[in-house]
C-alpha cells in the first residue's frame, strides 16, 4: 500500500515538471527569445563637469559619435522598442585614461524592459576630444518670422527678457556664433502680451547651429534654452495723406505747376497716442520743402523720398507697404496753365476698320499758354480733343496723338498723347 502511494506522488511531480517543461516551450515557441540589432544610436555625453574645473569642455568626435547595439529579448519586448528608445551614454567620470589624446570613454546604453547583460554596444569606448571653456554675452533678436496679428493691427515693438544671454562653451564653437534669435508665432493676436519663445543660435555663415552644437552650449540665467518676448500691438490707421511741396526757383521763365505724390495715401499703424496726435495734424504727412529743390529746373522731375524718415513717433508703415513715395514736379512756362481732362472727353474721328479702340489712360494733361487774364477765363469744356486711329491697323497698344483745339489768343504748349489698346472688332473675331 505503502508503495503503491509512493508511487502515485512520484507520477504528480513528473507530471508537474512535465508540464511546465510543455508551458515553457509554448511560451518559447509563442514568444521566443531572439536578438535585434540598432545601428547608428547616438551617444550623448553626461557628467560633463568633471573636466570643467580645468576650464575644458568634452566633445564627441565627428564620425565617432554613435554606436551599434545589440539587443536579446522576446519578442514582446523587442517590438516595444525602437532606437529612439535606446539611451547611449558616454560617463565622464569613467574615462579610461587621462594620459591619451583623445580620451576614450566607455558607453554605457539602457533600454526599458532589458537587462544591461541583454545588451551589447560596439565599439565598448568612443573618443572624446576636449576644447576650452569660454564664454561671451550676446544680445537677444526677437523675431515673428512670417506670422502676422489679427488685420487691423501690427507688430509696434518685441521686448525680450531677458535682452541678453552669456553662452559658454567650446571655444572653437562660441568663436562662431553670430546672433541670438528669439522666433516667436504672433499669428492671429490681436492684443498686446507675453510670447514663449526657444532660442535658436546662427554662426557667422548664417547656419543655424545643429542639435549636436546646442548641446555643448550653456545659457546662463535661461531656463531650458526659453525666453519671454513682449508683443506690443499697434492699431492701424489708413488713408493717411501724403503732402509736399518744394524749395528753390525754377529757371527763368518757368514756375512750378504742380507738385504731387505716388501713392499720395498709405496706411500706418501706431500706438493710440501717436494715432491721436497724428489725428489732430489732419491725418496728413508732410514731406518738408526743403527735400524737393526745383533750382533751375525747366521741366518736370520726379524724386524719390523715403517717407519713413517722415513719419510721427512710435509709428510706422503697414506690411507690405512701399517706404518709397514719387514725388512728381510739373514745371511750366510763364503764363501757361495746367489742364487735366478726363479722357471720357476725348473725342473719337476715325477708327480703323474691324478694329475696336480703347483708351486705357484715365485722364491727359494740356498745358496752355496765354495771358494771366485770359487764362482765368478758360474753362475745361473750351477746350476739345480728339484722336484719329485709323492709320493703326494691327492689335497692341499705342501712344496716340491727341489734337487740341482752343479758342483764338491761345497757344498749346507742347504736344499731347494718350495711350490706346487696338483689337480685333466682335464681327473681326466671328469671321476668323
Amino acid at each position: 500500500m505503502k508503495k503503491n502511494l509512493m508511487n502515485k506522488f512520484t507520477l504528480k511531480i513528473l507530471s508537474l515538471a512535465v508540464a511546465i517543461l510543455i508551458w515553457l516551450l509554448v511560451v518559447n515557441i509563442e514568444n521566443p527569445v531572439r536578438s535585434e540589432t540598432y545601428w547608428n544610436v547616438p551617444v550623448t555625453i553626461v557628467n560633463e563637469s568633471y573636466l570643467t574645473s580645468d576650464l575644458q569642455i568634452p566633445l564627441l568626435v565627428d564620425g565617432d559619435d554613435t554606436v551599434t547595439v545589440r539587443i536579446r529579448a522576446t519578442s514582446d519586448v523587442l517590438r516595444s522598442i525602437n532606437k529612439d528608445s535606446i539611451v547611449a551614454e558616454a560617463d565622464m567620470t569613467q574615462i579610461v585614461s587621462m594620459d591619451t589624446t583623445p580620451y576614450m570613454v566607455p558607453v554605457r546604453v539602457v533600454c526599458p524592459g532589458v537587462l544591461e547583460e541583454d545588451i551589447t554596444v560596439t565599439p565598448a569606448n568612443i573618443p572624446i576630444e576636449t576644447d576650452e571653456l569660454t564664454s561671451q554675452a550676446m544680445t537677444i533678436s526677437p523675431s515673428v518670422g512670417g506670422t502676422i496679428p489679427e488685420a487691423g493691427y501690427e507688430v509696434g515693438k518685441l521686448t525680450v527678457n531677458p535682452e541678453k544671454v552669456t553662452i559658454s562653451g567650446p571655444e572653437d564653437l562660441t568663436s562662431k556664433l553670430d546672433r541670438v534669435v528669439a522666433d516667436i508665432d504672433v499669428s492671429g493676436m490681436n492684443q498686446s502680451g507675453n510670447v514663449s519663445s526657444t532660442l535658436h543660435v546662427y554662426d557667422k555663415n548664417g547656419d543655424e547651429l545643429s542639435d549636436t552644437q546646442m548641446s555643448y552650449l550653456n545659457f546662463q540665467d535661461v531656463e531650458n534654452n526659453k525666453v519671454e518676448v513682449y508683443v506690443e500691438l499697434w492699431k492701424v490707421r489708413p488713408d493717411i495723406s501724403i503732402q509736399a511741396s518744394c524749395s528753390g526757383t525754377p529757371e527763368k521763365g518757368y514756375q512750378v505747376s504742380s507738385v504731387s505724390t505716388v501713392p499720395n495715401t498709405i496706411s500706418i499703424a501706431g500706438t493710440d497716442e501717436a494715432l491721436q496726435e497724428l489725428a489732430e495734424n489732419g491725418n496728413t504727412i508732410t514731406i518738408p520743402a526743403s527735400q524737393i529743390d526745383v533750382s533751375g529746373q525747366k521741366e518736370d522731375f520726379e524724386q524719390t523720398i523715403d517717407i519713413e524718415e517722415y513719419l510721427p513717433k512710435n509709428t510706422m508703415l503697414t506690411r507690405d507697404v512701399s517706404s518709397s513715395v514719387i514725388v512728381s514736379v510739373a514745371i511750366i512756362p510763364y503764363n501757361s496753365k495746367e489742364y487735366v481732362i478726363p479722357a471720357t472727353s476725348i473725342d473719337r474721328k476715325k477708327q480703323p476698320e474691324d478694329m475696336t479702340a480703347v483708351i486705357t489712360d484715365d485722364s491727359v494733361t494740356v498745358r496752355i499758354k496765354g495771358s494771366e487774364e485770359a487764362l482765368e477765363k478758360l474753362e475745361e469744356s473750351d477746350i476739345k480733343l480728339s484722336i484719329d486711329t485709323s492709320k493703326y491697323t494691327t492689335e497692341g497698344e499705342y501712344d496716340v496723338p491727341v489734337e487740341v483745339t482752343l479758342p483764338e489768343g491761345y497757344e498749346l504748349v507742347e504736344k499731347v498723347t494718350v495711350r490706346v489698346t487696338l483689337t480685333p472688332s466682335a464681327e473681326r473675331q466671328t469671321e476668323e
